[in-house]
């Protein structure tokens, strides 16, 4: 597959895990495991566990796509987390001393 069209199916599923964000809960006591709220299924949630690499969504289970987007919106979720504490750690030392 050329290299355009392989971009356009990576940007769409970053665009769907954009959409899934807010929908990402990490599971209390068990790193790594997020439980990932169905975009389209009202009451439906998925779990990616990141060390296995899995996720419990059809997609996934019958390998149409790996990763699947809930997994790129985990993945989405802790980048932008860790890019915010950083940015608040960069501010706070800027800050000058009274």
């Amino acid at each position: 597959m050329p290299l355009k069209e392989r971009l356009f199916q990576t940007l769409s599923k970053l665009e769907k895990a954009k959409a899934l964000l807010g929908k990402v809960h990490p599971v209390a006591g068990m790193d790594g495991l997020f439980v990932v709220e169905s975009e389209s299924q009202p009451g439906k949630r998925y779990l990616v566990d990141l060390e296995a690499e899995t996720c419990t969504c059809p997609a996934y289970a019958q390998g149409k796509t790996r990763p699947c987007k809930h997994q790129v919106a985990v993945v989405l979720s802790l980048w932008l987390r860790e890019k915010r504490r950083a940015q608040v750690e960069t501010r706070a030392a800027e800050r000058p001393v009274a």
